[in-house]
């Protein structure tokens, strides 16, 4: 469910629209973790597979060595395994570049140019193009805080680069990680290549808001609500786990289609966001 991102979610089905007609794009959404970065990419991606876009999505993933354009790779061999790789003479002077990223089209020795990461962005662009001529493509590359350099320069070069083509590339990231991401994101943003969609907490009214869609109900006590609010501090990932939470430890009960609260001080914080903590503080040194 989205609550409190109509502005974004606007300009992201504006986006849609635009590339549909021909005017492509990208756009990033930043946030911390469990602010509803993927919630929006779902909802776009649902958009766009309605208007009949080709969907691809990659991800960007932690580990102490990155692999080399690794979003690009996932997204392009989802479209292989679905049997989407296109047989286009368009692409032919592009397939041993795209050998890199796509297997089916890997080649035992490569020529030396096909080294050069422009001639990579524009056998992607291609690509992209051929996948869909009539409708659109919705590329979306996640996680970009762990995205490697490599990544990132060929994402640099795919959004200075879609304006007249039916792509539109969404990526989203944490703006408190990976500063290399973050820096490109401002730097597109600046020189009008790209839109930079950041992501709050909600207010208050919208976490009730929230809490109420979670659990099906027209009102929750007080109480909840004040509980969610203390422990939530806005972020959607956490309304549904604390919800969640209560519900799980009987702290929160439906009865005759109302829901009744005991005992909330002693519930626990919700195990999956003490084990997101954990892991993210075995990172620092």
């Amino acid at each position: 469910m989205l609550v409190g991102r109509d502005g974004e979610n606007r300009h992201l089905q504006d986006a849609l629209a635009a590339a549909e007609a021909g005017r492509g794009g990208t756009a990033f959404l930043t946030g911390e973790a469990g602010i509803g970065k993927s919630r929006l990419v779902r909802e776009t991606a649902q958009a766009a597979a309605v208007r009949g876009f080709t969907v691809l999505t990659g991800r960007a993933v932690a580990g102490g060595v990155p692999t080399p354009f690794r979003p690009f790779a996932e997204a392009l061999v989802s479209a292989g395994r679905t049997g989407r790789l296109p047989d286009s003479g368009e692409l032919d002077p592009f397939r041993p570049a795209l050998g890199r990223l796509v297997p089916e089209w890997r080649q035992p020795q490569a020529a030396a140019g096909d080294e050069s990461l422009v001639v990579l962005g524009e056998a992607v662009l291609r690509l992209l193009r051929v996948l869909a001529p009539d409708a659109g493509c919705l590329l979306v590359l996640e996680d970009l805080h762990w995205a490697d350099t490599e990544t990132l320069a060929l994402l640099e070069y795919l959004a200075d680069n879609l304006s007249a083509e039916r792509v539109f590339c969404l990526g989203t990231l944490r703006d408190e990680e990976g500063h290399g991401a973050a820096g490109l994101a401002s730097m597109l943003e600046a020189r009008g290549s790209a839109a930079v969609l950041p992501l709050g907490r909600l207010d208050q009214a919208a976490t009730a808001r929230m809490a109420l869609a979670c659990v099906g109900a027209a009102d929750l006590p007080d109480p909840v609500q004040a509980f969610v609010a203390e422990r939530a501090e806005g972020i959607p990932f956490l309304v549904e786990e604390v919800l969640a939470g209560l519900i799980g430890a009987g702290a929160l009960r439906e009865r005759d289609g109302r829901w009744n609260a005991s005992d909330l001080a002693g519930s626990a914080l919700p195990a999956t966001f003490a084990d997101a903590v954990r892991r993210r503080l075995d990172a620092v040194d």
